[in-house]
Protein backbone atom coordinates (compact mmCIF):
# COMPACT_ATOMS: atom_id res chain seq x y z
CA UNK A 1 0.00 0.00 0.00
CA UNK A 2 2.90 2.34 0.69
CA UNK A 3 4.02 2.07 -2.96
CA UNK A 4 0.48 2.86 -4.14
CA UNK A 5 0.39 5.98 -2.00
CA UNK A 6 3.82 7.01 -3.28
CA UNK A 7 2.53 6.55 -6.82
CA UNK A 8 -0.47 8.80 -6.08
CA UNK A 9 1.89 11.46 -4.75
CA UNK A 10 4.04 11.20 -7.88
CA UNK A 11 1.07 11.34 -10.25
CA UNK A 12 -0.33 14.37 -8.43
CA UNK A 13 2.78 16.23 -9.52
CA UNK A 14 1.75 16.00 -13.16
CA UNK A 15 0.06 19.13 -14.52
CA UNK A 16 -2.91 17.21 -15.95
CA UNK A 17 -3.63 15.23 -12.76
CA UNK A 18 -5.53 16.42 -9.70
CA UNK A 19 -5.87 14.12 -6.69
CA UNK A 20 -8.58 14.76 -4.12
CA UNK A 21 -9.47 12.51 -1.20
CA UNK A 22 -12.86 12.24 0.44
CA UNK A 23 -12.17 11.84 4.17
CA UNK A 24 -14.09 9.37 6.34
CA UNK A 25 -15.59 12.26 8.30
CA UNK A 26 -17.56 13.25 5.17
CA UNK A 27 -19.91 10.36 5.98
CA UNK A 28 -22.18 8.69 3.44
CA UNK A 29 -22.02 10.21 -0.05
CA UNK A 30 -23.03 9.52 -3.66
CA UNK A 31 -19.67 7.92 -4.46
CA UNK A 32 -20.49 4.93 -2.29
CA UNK A 33 -23.01 3.69 -4.86
CA UNK A 34 -20.18 2.67 -7.17
CA UNK A 35 -17.42 4.01 -9.32
CA UNK A 36 -17.74 5.70 -12.67
CA UNK A 37 -15.61 7.57 -15.16
CA UNK A 38 -16.84 10.82 -16.66
CA UNK A 39 -15.14 11.68 -19.93
CA UNK A 40 -15.54 15.34 -20.81
CA UNK A 41 -14.52 16.90 -24.10
CA UNK A 42 -14.47 20.67 -23.61
CA UNK A 43 -13.71 21.51 -27.24
CA UNK A 44 -17.15 20.21 -28.27
CA UNK A 45 -15.74 17.67 -30.73
CA UNK A 46 -17.45 14.83 -28.87
CA UNK A 47 -20.30 14.54 -26.40
CA UNK A 48 -19.50 13.75 -22.78
CA UNK A 49 -19.54 10.02 -21.95
CA UNK A 50 -20.07 8.23 -18.65
CA UNK A 51 -18.59 4.76 -18.18
CA UNK A 52 -19.86 2.47 -15.41
CA UNK A 53 -18.31 -0.97 -14.95
CA UNK A 54 -20.29 -3.87 -13.47
CA UNK A 55 -19.60 -7.55 -12.95
CA UNK A 56 -21.53 -8.32 -16.12
CA UNK A 57 -20.04 -5.67 -18.39
CA UNK A 58 -19.48 -2.01 -19.04
CA UNK A 59 -22.21 0.54 -19.60
CA UNK A 60 -21.55 3.68 -21.65
CA UNK A 61 -24.00 6.56 -21.36
CA UNK A 62 -23.99 9.52 -23.72
CA UNK A 63 -27.36 11.25 -23.50
CA UNK A 64 -27.37 14.73 -21.93
CA UNK A 65 -29.70 13.57 -19.13
CA UNK A 66 -27.38 10.70 -18.17
CA UNK A 67 -24.18 12.71 -18.35
CA UNK A 68 -25.73 15.65 -16.47
CA UNK A 69 -26.71 13.34 -13.61
CA UNK A 70 -23.17 12.00 -13.29
CA UNK A 71 -21.71 15.50 -13.65
CA UNK A 72 -23.82 16.56 -10.63
CA UNK A 73 -22.62 13.52 -8.68
CA UNK A 74 -19.01 14.28 -9.60
CA UNK A 75 -19.39 17.93 -8.57
CA UNK A 76 -20.93 16.91 -5.24
CA UNK A 77 -18.02 14.54 -4.58
CA UNK A 78 -15.48 17.26 -5.38
CA UNK A 79 -17.27 19.63 -3.02
CA UNK A 80 -16.86 17.29 -0.02
CA UNK A 81 -13.33 16.20 -0.90
CA UNK A 82 -10.23 17.73 0.61
CA UNK A 83 -8.37 20.27 -1.49
CA UNK A 84 -5.56 18.81 -3.63
CA UNK A 85 -2.96 20.12 -1.17
CA UNK A 86 -4.75 18.77 1.89
CA UNK A 87 -5.34 15.48 0.07
CA UNK A 88 -1.61 15.09 -0.57
CA UNK A 89 -0.89 15.91 3.07
CA UNK A 90 -3.29 13.16 4.17
CA UNK A 91 -1.81 10.66 1.69
CA UNK A 92 1.71 11.43 2.97
CA UNK A 93 0.57 11.09 6.58
CA UNK A 94 -1.05 7.70 5.95
CA UNK A 95 2.03 6.53 4.01
CA UNK A 96 4.31 7.50 6.91
CA UNK A 97 2.08 5.67 9.39
CA UNK A 98 2.27 2.38 7.47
Amino acid sequence: MRKQLEHLETMAGHPSVEVQVIPHRAGPHAGLAGSFVLFGFPDGTFSDVVCVEHRTGTLYMETPKETEEYTLIFDSLRSIALSPGDSLDLIAQVRREL
